[in-house]
Order: structure tokens, then C-alpha cells, then sequence
């Protein structure tokens, strides 16, 4: 996919200047903000999520930390946006385990096309803060409360019946109710045209076990039910909160009730978002639902064709043919929708509380995607009480589970306050059919790395920022676990020394570098084999002569316009370079290179915008040959090594600027690479 800002550039520059950008998704740590902890013992993380082809408004997001060296003993995870140069903080929650999740909400709009970074910082533990997603327990059931309001309830315990009503009617495994943000119920139980009816459950009305056709649906017939077993596993976070409970189909013995055997082993996964924040600001609640089952025995457990089981809602008591509104993502409604597929329905009508509802969605993950649907239609019990919705993964075919294996089926239930539209009702399917694409790279500290700074210059101009840029570089070494040494001594390339470094920095050499021939082999030795490479401002104008630095490098210094100020457009934002700068970054009396011999290989992260250059020359070159974006800033991978250059750096003052020091810090970092 393309950054947007390169396409910019991609506009002005011929094809044989620049290649296709590749996105490197790197490591990289910045101070600021946020409570100190030793930068050389942990690692850097940088998450790119990508809108794709839609826009993306207030969306939850995960991705895995697997390959994260979390180090939770010692720290806390901060996630951060940064935003025109402004750090941002991002509740985020991990999910532990063997394969941890990070889950937080995409708040406000992402066009599509476009991606955002957050930097995943490690932060000393402080006070422990209460959750803004709660899980309050009952003994009968568990509530998932956002900032104290309900969202959703889990019922475990068995529920009473009404008197008079046969106790096989009990049952627990169950929603109900199920809140809209206005504080609206959208469920009911137990209506007394189907006692069996439960908020919502998720029971199978028509299977096989052993030879046997059960119910579990239609609990009057006797043959089978559903209940919990243990009490249900809960988290509470800033992000979520989660109910995990296990479900046993079971098969009932009429005759001996203490007489019964589990046919089916279900897990329930119910989350409630908390998509209330400030930043957000959504009007929603959203709950994703689980169900992952299993045959508990040795035999198959068949789930056959049937109009009515699986995902099921029985919607409160004052929704009928009249006051509720039932539409599907095929254009049908509750006179014409019942047995046709739908990718989601929404449903809305009269609560306690005002005008609400809930848009059900399911996954194309789930078996015979997108199912059919089993709705009451007009008419349905005489127009009164009928609104009901189904999910059936088995209304046109059997589904035979085999032992030893699981198979998982997905929902979303997002509710709302006052009514619902198709176009709105798609972008949240499309959210949570199609979630954004995240990348996370993880890099090692820099613990125990060891860098060289070369500064030496030939017959000409020497630069005199060179004792400040190296007490920077050095500064940097120490905050960052890495040792540097700085020398002008073009002896010490001989490939055995260079192989004791994992990277070389160039900073402000010029002109001549090298001395002899047998340096010069030594370097692209080193680089052949792997090294890493950062060249600070003059270093593109070393070696004037050796094409081969110059495509090392990127490119061959050509000249400057006056020094002043200018600004500088970041064209990759997901870079360890680049991550942390505004998008347009005011540079302050430096120099503006213009540079020939560009490598197309180059993936260009910065780049000057030459509206902002004052240049009595621009008609000789660049003129308008790159257009108004000239390239100051890149990496790429050349001749087996990694290289990294930024034309930045004139004055010994700006070694001093935190922002160009973390622009070089994140250079070398990615030079070094991931090993």
C-alpha cells in the first residue's frame, strides 16, 4: 500500500529515482512523559494499523505480542500516538497467554487509505487504577459494566421458572438483558408463548449423538439441556472485559435425572468494549461473542438441517409487527427476510428507556458464511411479542462435528440508542468482518551493540559540528546501552576490526575517507556482509569519486542553496526515524542538499519541500524535475547491508535538538537491524 505522502512525491520523481516503498515496521524508543525506566533493557516497538479500503471511525483493534519480550514483572505497557509531535497516551489492554493480545480502539476517523503508528513503551509500574470496564458477580450471573453503566449480563445460575411452569424450563448459559447505551433493555426470558426462550442463547434444536436425535433447544421435550459448568472466568480493564464460561450440552435421562451425559462441550467468550471514552466519543456498545465447540466424547456430534437453532434473540415484550424495525444487509425485512442470508440485521424499537437497538453481525469465519436467518415474520404470533432473530449455520445442511477437533463461530452485537441505517449498519460489519491489518516489529534493546563513528575528511571543507555530533552520538550510546567509538583514523579498516562493530556512522566526513584501496575493500567487505550504515549531512559528499559509495550511500552530494529555514514533509510515518515528528517539520537555518546519482532502491522518509527554499538556482537543478519535494532523508538495503542517511545536521546546535538526536537514533537503530 501506498504512503500518502510518497505518492506525493511519486507524483514528481520518474520512475528510475524511486522504487516501490516497502514499509519497514521497526523499533524505536523515545523519553517524554512518562515515568523513567532503563531504556538498554527493553525493547522498542512500533504497530502500524492500515485502514484499507474503508474509513475506520472509533474501531477496536488487536494484534499479537507474541514475539514481544513483555518483561511484565518489571513493567506496565504504555501505548502512544503521536500526532503533529504530540505524544498521546492510548488505553490498551493485554490479553495474556501464550499468544498475548493488545487490544485498544482506533478512536475517531481513519481514511481510508491511510494508517496510523503508536509506539508500544514500557513504563515503570505505578498506582494501580480502578477499571473503567467492570465485571460485577452477582452469584447468579456477572455484569460487564462501562463506567458503571451495563452493558451486558451473564446469567450462570439456574433461573426459577414461573409458578405453575415445569422445572425443565430452568436453565442458566444465558444474556439477558442486554442494555443499549440509553440505558434501554433489548432482551427478555421465559415469554410465555416459549418459556424456553432466553434473551440471548445459543443452544441446537435438531442434532445426532450416538445414534439418537436430541433437542436442546425445546427444553419441554426432555431430551436435552444446557448447563454451566463451574463459575464463569472474568477480566476487568480499561479497555474490555471479557466472561468466559463452559457449557455442556447434555443429554438427559428421563427416567433418572441423576443420570445424564455430556454430549457437546461448548465455550462462551462474551467481551464488552469500552468504546465510551473522550476520544471516541461513540453513541455504541459493542459485545463480541464467542461459542467454540467440541464433541465431549469419542463419537461425532451432527447438528442437522433445521429451520431454528444456533445465535438466537428474543427481543423485549414491546416490540411487534408495528413498533419494531427489522432490517437486513440483503434489503430484506421482517414480511420477506425470514430463510435468507445476511451478513448483519439490525433491529430497533420501544425500550424503557426510548427508541433503541442492537445490529447483529456475524464473521466469514463461521461455517456456511454468511448464514441464513430464522426471523418471525408479520403475523407471527398474532402481530404481539414477535420479534425474534436467528443465526443458523444449519438451516439448508447438516454440520457434522468430529472428535478432537473445535470449530469456532463469531458474532457482534453492537447496540444503540434511537434507530439504525444500512450505510452505518456496513462500516461496522466491515469493522469487524474485515479489522484493520496491524503490523508490530520488534526489535532488541541496544544493550551491549557496538558502533563506530568515523569522521574524518579530506582536502576541503570540514565540517564544525563533528566534536558536537560525536558527544551526541556518545550521549546516545549511554542512554541506550551501546558503546561508541569515535575515530578520523582510516586504519582501523581492516575487515577483523570492522567486524567487532555492529554498525558504522559517517558523521559529517567529506571528500576523501579512505587512504587506500585496501580500506576501501575492507568497508564494502563489511557492508557485504551485512553491516549496517548511517551517514549523517556532508557524508554524501565523501568519496566523490567511488560510484559505489554513492549507491551505497543513495546518492552523491551536488550542491546547496543558502542555509536557512525550511520544511520538511515526513513521507513514512511508521519508520523508527520518523514515527515521532509532526508532519511537517520546521527545520531551523540548516542546509537544504540537493544530491545526484539518487539510488532507486531508496525508500525516502523525508523530504524537503522546496515551496519553502528560498534557491536563486532551482532552474539549473533540481528545477522542476523533482517537482516541489526533494528527498533528504532514506533507507534502503544495498549490496548485502543496511543503510540509512539523513542530510540534516549542519550546526553544532543542532546536536543539541532531541528531535534530530531520536531522527539519528532511530537511523542507526534500524541500520543494526533486528539480529
Amino acid at each position: 500500500m501506498h504512503n500518502r505522502h510518497f505518492s506525493l512525491l511519486r507524483k514528481y520523481l520518474p520512475t528510475d529515482f524511486l522504487c516501490e516503498p516497502f514499509f519497514f515496521f521497526l523499533l524505536f524508543f523515545a523519553f517524554g512523559g512518562y515515568a523513567a525506566l532503563n531504556a538498554q533493557s527493553t525493547p522498542a516497538v512500533l504497530i502500524k494499523v492500515e485502514a484499507g479500503a474503508k474509513e475506520r471511525l472509533n474501531t477496536p483493534v488487536s494484534t499479537s505480542l507474541k514475539n514481544v519480550p513483555l518483561q511484565l514483572a518489571d513493567y506496565h505497557l504504555q501505548l502512544v500516538e503521536t500526532t503533529d509531535g504530540n505524544e498521546t497516551a492510548v488505553a490498551s489492554q493485554l490479553e495474556p497467554g501464550y499468544n498475548p493480545q493488545l487490544h485498544w480502539v482506533l478512536n475517531g476517523s481513519t481514511p481510508a487509505g491511510s494508517s496510523r503508528t503508536f509506539e508500544l513503551k514500557f513504563i515503570v509500574p505505578e498506582t494501580t487504577q480502578s477499571h473503567r470496564v467492570r465485571a460485577d458477580d452477582s452469584g447468579e450471573g456477572v455484569a460487564l459494566k462501562v463506567n458503571d453503566q451495563e452493558v451486558v449480563t451473564y446469567h450462570y445460575g439456574l433461573t426459577p421458572v414461573p409458578e405453575g411452569v415445569a422445572d425443565r424450563y430452568r436453565r442458566g448459559g444465558y444474556i439477558h438483558p442486554l442494555k443499549a447505551p440509553n440505558g434501554g433493555t433489548l432482551t427478555r426470558i421465559q415469554p410465555p408463548d416459549h418459556y424456553h426462550h432466553y434473551g440471548v442463547w445459543n443452544p441446537w434444536t435438531k442434532t445426532e449423538f450416538e445414534g439418537k436425535e436430541l433437542d436442546f433447544w425445546n427444553l419441554y421435550k426432555g431430551q436435552g439441556t444446557v448447563r454451566v459448568k463451574d463459575v464463569p472466568v472474568v477480566t476487568e480493564g480499561d479497555v474490555y472485559g471479557s466472561i468466559t464460561a463452559i457449557h455442556e450440552h447434555v443429554v438427559v435421562d428421563t427416567l433418572n435425572s441423576a443420570n445424564y451425559k455430556v454430549a457437546l462441550n461448548e465455550v462462551w467468550n462474551l467481551r464488552a468494549w469500552n468504546m465510551s471514552s473522550e476520544s471516541t466519543n461513540s453513541e455504541n456498545f459493542i459485545v463480541d461473542f464467542s461459542s467454540t465447540l467440541n464433541p465431549a466424547t469419542d463419537q461425532p456430534f451432527t447438528i442437522k438441517e433445521y429451520r431454528y437453532q444456533g445465535f438466537g434473540f428474543r427481543a423485549n415484550e414491546q416490540w411487534n409487527d408495528e413498533s419494531a424495525t427489522l432490517f437486513t444487509s440483503q434489503g430484506y425485512n421482517k414480511s420477506d427476510g425470514n430463510g435468507t442470508r445476511a451478513r448483519w440485521c439490525y433491529v430497533h424499537g420501544p425500550t424503557e428507556a426510548g427508541t433503541a437497538g442492537v445490529l447483529f453481525m456475524t464473521s466469514p469465519t463461521n461455517f456456511n458464511y454468511p448464514e441464513q436467518i430464522r426471523i418471525w415474520p408479520v403475523g407471527m404470533n398474532e402481530g404481539q411479542e414477535n420479534v425474534f432473530f436467528n443465526f443458523n449455520p444449519a438451516m439448508d445442511r447438516d454440520w457434522t462435528l468430529e472428535p478432537g477437533q473445535q470449530y469456532t463461530l463469531n458474532y457482534r452485537m453492537l447496540t444503540y440508542e434511537g434507530e439504525m441505517d444500512s450505510v452505518t449498519a456496513e462500516r461496522h460489519w466491515y469493522d469487524f468482518a474485515h479489522p484493520p491489518k496491524v503490523e508490530v516489529a520488534v526489535w532488541p534493546s541496544l544493550a551491549g551493540k557496538k558502533v563506530l563513528v568515523y569522521t574524518k575528511n579530506g582536502e576541503g571543507y570540514v565540517h564544525e559540528n563533528i566534536p558536537y555530533s560525536i558527544a551526541a552520538l556518545k550521549k546516545l550510546g549511554e542512554e541506550n546501552g551501546f558503546e561508541v567509538v569515535d575515530s578520523e583514523d582510516p586504519a582501523l579498516f581492516t575487515e577483523d576490526n570492522l567486524a567487532q562493530f555492529d554498525a558504522l556512522v559517517f558523521s559529517n566526513t567529506n571528500n576523501e575517507a579512505f587512504d587506500t584501496d585496501a580500506q576501501k575493500q575492507a568497508f564494502q567487505h563489511y557492508i557485504r556482509s551485512g553491516g549496517g550504515f548511517v551517514g549523517i549531512h556532508s557524508a554524501c559528499g565523501s568519496e566523490r569519486q567511488w560510484d559505489w559509495f554513492a549507491q551505497m550511500l543513495g546518492g552523491r552530494f551536488h550542491r546547496h542553496p543558502p542555509r536557512q529555514d525550511f520544511e520538511v514533509k515526513v513521507l513514512d510515518k511508521s519508520h523508527p526515524s520518523t514515527h515521532f515528528l509532526p508532519d511537517i517539520w520546521q527545520i531551523v537555518d540548516d542546509e537544504c542538499y540537493y544530491m545526484k546519482n539518487l539510488n532507486p532502491a531508496n525508500h525516502v522518509l523525508l523530504a524537503a519541500d522546496l515551496t519553502t527554499v528560498e534557491d536563486e538556482k532551482r532552474d539549473e537543478y533540481p528545477a522542476n524535475y523533482f517537482g516541489d519535494l526533494f528527498p533528504l532523508a532514506w533507507c534502503h538495503e544495498f549490496d548485502g547491508g543496511r543503510q540509512w542517511y539523513t542530510a540534516l545536521g549542519h550546526r553544532s546546535e543542532h546536536y543539541s535538538d532531541p528531535q534530530l538526536m531520536q531522527h539519528i537514533l532511530g537511523g542507526i537503530r534500524w541500520a543494526i537491524g533486528p539480529n
